[in-house]
């Protein structure tokens, strides 16, 4: 810490301690103005960074009460304003809120210097390690408390920032996650243990952009570390850089050709770009190494030619129920289910299925990712109240005829066929194929959180509330955020994350050019082509056979809702249809988007491009329909799922 900062600190050390005394989270309340002694700077500033800190750390009644304070003794404290307005809006305090917008804009920028905690790198690991060492000695179940009552005292305290973050993010709470470590490198950009930790967060939870982004910070202070190059190319991956990231794991490869992750990330590269010998090769080279590796054996099993044999099948039996690390014990048991069922053997094949499934459930089990079939029904049940037919007429705007740019949301169940259409259309000379795009739950819990003072989750009720123009700015906002993973300037764009489909209505109102497509599969072949694949846990629905059959009835329910209250927004596309009769089908695709129609999408695996789905072989080959039927091999054990499908089935 330089010496200006102790003293800053050193002189507000008792400013503001009665407004953040470690009262639980939003419970304290802003009372009544008090009189109080006129704060030097040095106090203000310590306040300032008191009251930012208790916002990210979720004491939102504590932080307004300071904020208060601040703008009261420093009326030109241009950021204070800002965060006071923040505050206001989340205590549905609008006009209150826009006074204080109005101040902050008038004040003069610099006017009151921010604080930054210790900056030297060295110091910082010192700190790091010693906190570290503190909460070891304490019980484990005590531990977030402690942080939290550190913080509240220490409000600079920077590492107990980043050991709160980790507590928050194992806790399922991503957002409290990343926004601590925010404000720990806000404070020290220096702190590369909180940056480090800050993209194994944003990875964890597929926001690999600005984790691409953050590890250029890390690489600009150690650009030989071994790890942070490996984070950056698997980041590169995943927003589409594949010639930058295949550059990185071949020097890396050079230096360690053995390193477990790096195989597993070089291969996963291999397959994504269609280069199917390579990675296979790379999958064996893992094996060769580790022989306990579920993650080759699925390696090898995705990349859909049979490359398993009966020793490895045999292999997988043997070693499968006593491997410890449970990623690759799961791993492993969908690989052993799809080799036994390439061979015939259905049942052995359903039972490695089954095991896998009841991995997948051990694995999410007491996490926030665990489903829960009645708060997805009642999810679900305050879509509908919301979005009535009457409350999309209320605030539908007219399509503009010819928008800049027009998004399609290809949505629906997982293992449906929507990477399939995704080809069609991203083979199309005017559209331009992305991939399953964070932004639009990123847009849904701002909203949500909109109102933290009031109510934890104000979706989708507090959608309407806004003006024309509020709806508006939010569709220009989610364009321009769906621009940061765009390559190209095309008229249009696709995001194909599956989950939109719950958000539609809420996209209708922003984006009245969008276009939506629901890419459905008969019942019985999609629930049990998601149960065979191992999906990540926010599908965790697919790892139990009656969930799933629940899951897609109540998915099935919504859409006919969607229907009546959107007619003719959405684009039904029957997978079945699209195979039986593919140029028909592709046609009424292109004709919905307002495309021309073009051979090049009825030759869509001639394209080339990057896939990161699982989907990503079939959609590297002509339609098929060997895979319609194949769930018939597997119908004598199926039959909680159908009877959770009832009539559906």
């Amino acid at each position: 810490m330089t010496e200006e900062s102790k003293t800053v600190v050193q002189a507000g050390a008792g400013a503001g301690l009665a407004e953040a005394s470690g009262a639980p989270r939003g419970s304290a309340s802003e009372g009544q103005p008090t009189k109080t002694a006129p704060k030097t700077p040095a106090q203000i500033a310590v306040m300032f960074e008191r009251g930012r800190t208790m916002m990210v750390a979720g004491y939102y009644e504590t932080a307004l009460q300071i904020m208060r304070n601040v703008t009261r003794q420093a009326p030109s404290h241009g950021a204070a304003w800002r965060a006071y307005a923040t505050l206001l809006r989340h205590a549905a305090r609008d006009a209150e809120a826009a006074e204080a917008e109005m101040l902050a804009s008038l004040a003069p920028p610099d006017a009151w210097p921010r604080i930054k905690s210790v900056q030297d790198a060295a110091e910082l690991k010192r700190l790091d390690e010693e906190l570290l060492d503190q909460l070891e000695k304490l019980p484990e179940d005590g531990r977030v408390e402690w942080l939290r009552n550190r913080l509240s005292t220490r409000p600079l305290d920077v590492a107990a920032m980043r050991y709160l973050a980790e507590a928050e993010n194992l806790a399922g709470d991503v957002v409290m996650a990343c926004n601590l470590l925010a404000r720990a490198l806000e404070l020290s950009p220096a702190y590369l243990g909180a940056r480090a930790a800050y993209v194994g967060v944003l990875s964890d939870h597929r926001d690999y952009l600005e984790a691409y982004r953050q590890c250029e910070h890390l690489l600009a202070v150690a650009p030989d570390d071994f790890e942070y190059r490996l984070v950056r190319a698997d980041a590169a991956v995943q927003i589409e850089r594949f010639d930058e990231a295949k550059a990185i794991y071949d020097r890396l490869l050079q230096e360690n050709p053995r390193h477990i992750g790096l195989l597993r990330s070089y291969g996963l590269l291999m397959k994504t770009l269609g280069r199917r010998e390579e990675a296979a090769q790379v999958y064996r080279v893992m094996l060769a190494h580790y022989p306990n590796s579920g993650v080759a054996y699925f390696g090898l099993s995705e990349l859909r030619a049979n490359l398993l044999t009966r020793d490895d099948v045999a292999q997988m039996s043997r070693r499968m129920a006593g491997i410890p690390m449970i990623v690759s014990r799961r791993a492993m048991a969908y690989a052993l289910a799809r080799a036994l069922e390439d061979m015939g053997d259905y049942e052995g094949s359903f039972e490695a299925y089954k095991f896998g499934a009841s991995v997948s459930q051990e694995m999410v089990k007491g996490t926030p990712q665990e489903h829960n079939p009645e708060t997805f029904s009642q999810r679900l049940d305050r879509m509908r109240r919301a979005f009535t037919p009457e409350a999309i007429a209320a605030r539908a705007a007219p399509s503009q005829a010819e928008p800049a740019t027009t998004p399609i949301f290809v949505m629906g169940m997982p293992r449906a066929g929507s990477t399939l259409v995704e080809q069609i259309l991203a083979s199309h000379d005017q559209v331009e194929g992305t991939r399953e795009l964070p932004v639009v739950s990123d847009t849904i819990r701002r909203i949500a959180q909109s109102r933290l003072l009031v109510a934890p989750d104000v979706y989708p009720a507090r959608v309407l509330e806004y003006s024309r123009a509020e709806l508006d700015r939010l569709g220009a906002e989610l364009l321009s955020r769906i621009g940061e993973f765009r390559k190209t300037s095309l008229p249009y764009v696709i995001d194909k994350r599956p989950w939109n489909w719950i958000d539609a209505p809420f996209l209708h109102l922003i984006l009245p050019q969008a276009k939506f497509i629901d890419v459905r599969r008969a019942p019985m072949p999609a629930c049990f082509g998601m149960f065979k694949q191992m999906l990540p846990p926010d599908a965790s629905f697919t790892y139990d056979l009656k969930s799933l059959g629940r899951y897609y009835r109540e998915y099935v329910g919504y859409m006919d809702h969607l229907d009546a209250v959107m007619p003719g927004a959405i684009l039904r596309v029957s997978y079945e249809a699209l195979v039986e009769d593919t140029e028909t089908e592709i046609r009424r695709l292109l004709d919905y988007c307002g495309l021309p129609f073009q051979e090049s999408c009825l030759r869509f695996w001639e394209t080339e491009r990057g896939v990161l789905t699982p989907s990503a072989e079939q959609v590297r080959k002509p339609i098929y329909r060997d895979a319609l039927e194949q769930w018939r091999n597997f119908e004598p054990w199926l039959g909680d799922l159908k009877a959770a499908l009832g009539n559906l089935a």
